[in-house]
Parts: structure tokens; sequence; C-alpha cells
């Protein structure tokens, strides 16, 4: 399979962050695993409920294997200079971004809370300076068929269309209510930055705008990793005393399918 050649002033500072953020995030995630104390220190307090610990395990989990996975890609990539492998990099470092992001943005006080906004500011700036890295000229003779283009653009789209509605739908009674949601991190987040960011890449797309194919790789390494980590906790959730939702697991599940389908083709169809 021939290299895809795009060249990143920005790429051995990007890289220099991934390692790092790859580091910092496995030793904050095994940490949760043999530190009882870590999680057990907020749930004493009342702040953090013991039924969410489902969905901080299952992103602990994929912590683990992204930073792994991470720290392979950034040595794939130093030996094959693939702007590819360099896409999913940024790709996880989404997942970081928000990840930490939700810990940072709901106060998770926990002893290493300075690690996470470490994390969370690290991959912030190695997205901008990873997707502002490109040349443009080598943006100008990048391909990816327009079935692929299309077919990424619906599918996005309708992962806009239920998260917005969903949230919007979940917010409103709190709005009305004057209260506060525990889950409003994960609202700021997807309405303010995620979704946002989904519906440029569509219009991009559409419009066939080069500059849409690398952020199109990095909408679905996010969808990928977020969403795994997610059906996961769902999964893990009868071991924290909260009952199975089949159809949310379906629902999950197949956007998982269809992301990683797309993520092969994107792979497999970008070209310079």
């Amino acid at each position: 399979m021939k290299n895809v050649i795009m060249k990143n002033k920005n790429e051995k500072t990007v890289l220099i962050i991934s390692l790092i953020i790859s580091v910092l995030s496995a030793y904050s995630a095994i940490r949760g695993f043999i530190d009882e104390d870590l999680y057990g220190g907020i749930i004493s307090t009342g702040v953090f409920k013991p039924v969410y610990m489902a969905g901080t395990i299952s992103q602990d989990i994929i912590t683990i294997a992204s930073s792994a996975i991470m720290i392979v890609l950034a040595v794939l990539y130093i030996k094959r200079k693939d702007a590819r492998i360099f896409i999913t990099i940024l790709g996880l470092l989404s997942f970081y971004f928000y990840a930490y992001g939700t810990y940072v943005i709901s106060v998770l006080y926990t002893p290493i809370y300075f690690i996470y906004m470490i994390i969370f500011a690290l991959s912030i700036f190695g997205i901008i300076l990873g997707v502002s890295g490109f040349e443009m000229e080598d943006m100008k003779g990048l391909y990816l068929p327009k079935w692929l283009r299309i077919s990424n653009a619906a599918f996005l789209s309708l992962i806009v269309c239920i998260f917005v509605l969903m949230w919007a739908s979940m917010m409103i009674p709190y709005i009305q209510s004057h209260t506060v949601p525990d889950m409003y991190a994960i609202f700021i987040l997807d309405l303010c930055f995620v979704m946002p960011f989904f519906i440029a890449v569509i219009y991009m797309l559409i419009k066939n705008y080069k500059s849409a194919y690398p952020l199109l790789g990095i909408a679905l390494t996010k969808t990928i990793t977020l969403i795994l980590a997610v059906t996961i906790g769902e999964i893990t959730f009868p071991a924290h005393g909260i009952g199975i939702d089949i159809i949310m697991i379906v629902i999950y599940s197949v956007v998982i399918v269809i992301s990683s389908l797309l993520f092969v083709f994107y792979y497999l169809g970008l070209k310079t």
C-alpha cells in the first residue's frame, strides 16, 4: 500500500505531546484500577456518584489501550511518514480532549486532578498544532472517492441529529428547574465543540474541500474510541447496580461497526 505523504511542520512537537499524554493518561488510568482511594475519596464526599463508576472504568480501559496504540503509531509514523498514521494520532488526541475534558470540567477532584488538566491542555494544543501544521499545497493533492465523502457526511449528519436532539431534550427540564445536571460536562463538550466540529466537516465534505479529508479521519477515530468506551460502560452497568439497556447497547454497537468500516474505507481510499 502506497504511503500518503503530507508534510506537517509541527509533527515533532505533536509527537512529543502525544507521547507525554500517552504516559500520563496510562498512569492515570492504571492508578484508577490499583488505587481504590483514587475514586473512592470523591465518592465518599457525595460529589461523585457510584453509578458513574461504570463509565469511568470503561474510559480507563480505552485510555490504556489508546496509550499503547498511540506509542506504536508514533513509532510507525517516524519510520513511514504516512499522513494517515499522523491523522489517526490526532484522532486519538481528540479522544483524550473529550475524556479528560469531562474530568476537568466536572471538577473530578481526585489526587491527580492536575494531571487531568495537563492532559486536557496538551490535547488541545496537540490537535491545533497538528491540524494547522499540514501544508495547503499537499492537501490540494489529496483524493477521496465521492461515495466515501457522501457516506461519511451522511453518517456524521445522523450522529449530529441524534445527539443534538437527545442532549437538548435532556437539558430542557434542568433549564426549566434552574438546576445543574450531573452530565453538564458532556453537554458542554458535545454541543459546544464536537457537534459544531462535525457540522463543519460535513459541510466541507459536501463542498469537497480537501482540508476536510484529514478532519474526517480525526472525527471517525474520535467516534470509534469514545462510543466504544460508552458501550463498555453500558455493558458493565449491572456490576454497579444499574439496569442494562439493551437498546442503547445495540445502537452504540451499530455506530461502532459503521464508524469502524468507514474508517477502514477512509484509510484505504485516501490517496495523494
